[in-house]
Parts: structure tokens; sequence; C-alpha cells
């Protein structure tokens, strides 16, 4: 829609940027342009933002920190929201923190050793937002996001800002219902327990000497665990990573794309790879497993398509 950037303008008082290159935002560093670029700073820009979008049938999708994350080589025809509103506030309660949705979980960590708050020591080295952490209930050592998650505000699909409590969101293992609604998650208050801060510091470099022998370095363009951890017959959940080692998929590769030979469930970006080489190297490995176990892999990775339908 040729005049799509001026009635934005208009209404929201900012910008839009135009032909963005997606590989400056996504881990993997993979993706085309997409149409149009903003990045909203505030929950009224994040709301404002989508509800133009639909007024004006632009499809639109919310990015935080750019990882579990793969764009298309096509880039995106529609608008891409990069979600910058950032914030922690400390309830009445001691133990109760107010996180705003854009905010990276590296301050989250920081500012609970702070004051002396454990619970989160498990987010050690997860990169990306809290927004992200939430929408995928992202967790690692037997923990996830979404049990410390008390309240939360989001837009819901009338972009009205509304206050849920946590049952909410239906949280099970890398999922939450935000994968399926059209509500946007805005901030929540989670809820902590005091702590000693040498233990906590003590469980966080553990923690992140255990990701360090697995994941690939931070150099490395990739988006995290490519694929979730599967459930056998029995009930047992079995690691991902496991079975694909099994199966003996570490030396694979398709174009630019490979597994990582330190962990089977990550594909990485060896320079030059494009979002069809990951695909087709990603069904490869499910079709292995598939093969050898009988298990359906699903992925962990969203893929987002150059032409999605609207919402």
């Amino acid at each position: 829609m040729s005049d799509f950037p001026e009635i934005f303008l208009d209404k929201v008082g900012k910008p839009l940027e135009q032909s963005i290159s997606l590989q400056d935002y996504s881990n993997f560093k993979i993706g085309g342009r997409a149409d149009y670029f903003f990045e909203a700073t505030s929950t009224s820009e994040l709301a404002n933002s989508m509800s133009i979008a639909r007024e004006q049938a632009i499809p639109y999708y919310i990015i935080g920190g750019g990882y579990n994350l793969l764009f298309d080589d096509d880039g995106f025809r529609g608008l891409i929201i990069k979600n910058r509103v950032e914030g922690i506030k400390q309830r009445q309660k001691r133990v109760e923190i107010e996180v705003f949705s854009g905010t990276p979980l590296s301050d989250v960590l920081q500012f609970s050793m702070e004051e002396g708050l454990t619970g989160f020591e498990f987010l050690a080295g997860i990169p990306g937002t809290i927004g992200g952490a939430v929408h995928g209930n992202a967790g690692a050592f037997g923990h996830s996001i979404g049990e410390f998650l008390k309240e939360a505000e989001i837009l819901d699909e009338r972009c009205q800002r509304i206050k849920v409590k946590r049952d909410y969101f239906g949280f099970e293992y890398r999922y939450s219902l935000l994968k399926e609604k059209q509500s946007v998650f805005l901030a929540a208050m989670f809820v902590l327990q005091e702590g000693e801060r040498e233990k906590m510091k003590a469980l966080i470099r553990d923690n992140l000497e255990k990701r360090k022998e697995k994941h690939p370095p931070l150099d490395v363009p990739c988006a995290g665990s490519f694929f979730k951890n599967p459930i056998f017959p029995d009930g047992k959940r079995v690691p991902a990573a496991y079975l694909l080692d099994k199966v003996g998929v570490k030396k694979l590769a398709v174009g630019g794309a490979a597994v990582y030979s330190g962990q089977a469930n990550f594909i990485i970006n060896k320079g030059d790879a494009s979002a069809r080489d990951v695909l087709q190297l990603a069904e490869e490995l499910k079709q292995r497993v598939k093969k050898g176990y009988g298990i359906d892999l699903e992925e962990e990775v969203i893929f987002l398509p150059a032409s999605p339908p609207l919402p």
C-alpha cells in the first residue's frame, strides 16, 4: 500500500523505515528485506503500530532479540515491529518485579542478582527478551519462565490493553497460548524469592559452563535449539539432541547450513547459509529421526514466511 508510510507517520508520530535487511535483526544472520520496519519504544507505539497495520490490511510480525527465528530469503511483505519496550520495576512486595516485554533476559538476571532475588539463575546464557521467553515458555536446567509469572498485561485481539493471570497463558513445555492467539504480551509481574548472592553467583557460573560445553560460541550464527525435546509413547521426554546424535547427523550440511559438531540439535550458519538451506537440512534431520525412532520432531525455531496470512 503506497500511502501506508504517510498514514503510519500521521497516526504514530514516528516514521517507518523501508526495505530493511532482516539479516541485521536475526541471530541466524539470514533473511531478505522487509517492506517496512519500526522500532516501538513504548507500549502505546507498539499498540498503535499493530492497530494501524490491521486497519490498513498490512501483514505484521513482532520480534524481540531475533533469536529462535528464521526469516525468509525473500524477506517480509509487510511490517516488522521490533519491540524495544524495556524496563524493570520493583513492586511493593520486594520479591515481585514487573518486567516490560522488550527487556533483555540478561538485564532481568542482572537486576535480580543486584536485588538478591533468586529463581532466574536458569536464564544465564539464554539470549533474547522477556517477551520472547514468555511467548515460548523458555527454560533450562529444569525450570521455565512460566513458573514465576503471576500476572501480566497484554494487548488483546482488538489491541485493547487488559490484565490477565498466569492461567491465561496455558504454559506447557516450550509453549504458551500466545503462539495461537492474536494477543501480544506487554509486561508481567514475576515472583522470586530472597536469596544469597554468593550462592546465586555460583549457580550462574555453573549454568554458563554447562551451556558453554554444548552450545555454539556466541559469535556463531545460530537460532538456538532447533527442535523441541519429543515425548516417547511411554510418556518420557527425550532430548532431541540424543536422537539426532544416534541417527548420525553431526556431519550433515546443506549449502551454508550445517549441524553443529558439539551438539546435534543446533543448526549453524557457516557464513553464507540461506533459509532454504536451513529448512532443507532440518527436514533431513526430521526424516532420519522419523525413520530411526518413529518420532516426529517439532521445530522450536519459528520460520517466518515472506508472505504470511493477515492476522
